[in-house]
């Protein structure tokens, strides 16, 4: 299967009102065909093997309980899973392809740099630097002055039956948040309005998770008591989803419990700048 067409397809980006962030939606980001594959090489949610990969698995008192993360900061199981899979690891080196990361920055660039308003360093960065988009871990004197470096992450995350995710803005690096979602289509979803990812209409200030730190389900309760709801992405197969990262950019996965068996799939795809 190829993903190639990805960094061909003019992006249709078609933003929501209901956060304070720039949040938005990219239909039919992905062919039946392609989305039908990928979902068929996710890796065994039911694999004990994957939920001991996370050692906070099965402690409930911490945030990332009942989650699995697949991602380059775990190595053995990125490559188990994603580099070793032909699908995966073709669908993700489209993905991380420096031609993607400079078409979305270039669409959202004056957004982003909206964002940033407050983040007075990155605000400067982006205006008076030229950017580039490959990776590059021994930059020169030159390279740090006169160039921003954005890097594409790619992650497999899996939230089982009965997990969250408290409200929070996201850290300084990450400019652009994207997540593709993989519905079980044996499930009635029109009841779980909140399976996607949950935005808040606060004015709270968190630049940084210094500022404003949520440290348990009941701050993150008092959180959501004291600012106004605003609504989720819908849970729905092939669309590309996204935010920008800034002040208010609070955002969370809201408490689920479907069934025993039931686990949140999606792609988290985030463009940092280094």
């Amino acid at each position: 299967m190829e993903f190639d067409n990805i960094l061909e397809k003019k992006l249709d980006i078609k933003f929501y009102t209901f956060s304070n962030c720039y949040a938005f939606e990219i239909e039919n980001f992905l062919s039946d065909q392609q989305y039908e594959v990928i979902k068929k090489n996710l890796p065994n949610s039911s694999d004990e093997n994957l939920k001991t990969s996370n050692k906070d698995f099965y402690n409930l008192e911490l945030q990332h309980n009942k989650k699995v993360y697949i991602n380059e900061l775990y190595q053995n199981e990125y490559r188990k899973h994603v580099i070793e899979n032909p699908i995966l690891n073709n669908f993700s080196r489209i993905i991380k392809d420096p031609i993607f990361a400079k078409k979305l920055i270039d669409s959202l660039f004056f957004k982003i740099i909206s964002s940033r308003r407050y983040d007075m360093r990155n605000f400067l960065k982006l205006l008076l630097r030229k950017n580039k988009y490959e990776y590059k871990d021994n930059k020169s004197f030159i390279d740090k002055l006169f160039y921003n470096y954005f890097y594409t992450t790619f992650e497999i995350a899996y939230m089982y039956n009965g997990s969250q995710s408290w409200p929070h803005t996201d850290g300084l690096k990450k400019m652009l948040s994207l997540l593709m979602y993989f519905p079980d289509e044996t499930e009635n979803y029109e009841e779980y309005n909140s399976m996607g990812t949950t935005f808040f209409q606060s004015n709270e200030f968190c630049l940084t998770s210094d500022q404003y730190k949520i440290k348990s389900f009941e701050d993150s309760d008092n959180f959501k008591k004291r600012n106004k709801f605003s609504g989720s992405f819908p849970y729905k197969k092939k669309s590309l989803f996204g935010f920008l990262k800034s002040h208010n950019s609070w955002h969370s996965v809201e408490p689920f419990f479907i069934n025993d068996d039931f686990v949140r799939k999606n792609f988290n795809i985030n463009i940092l700048l280094i």
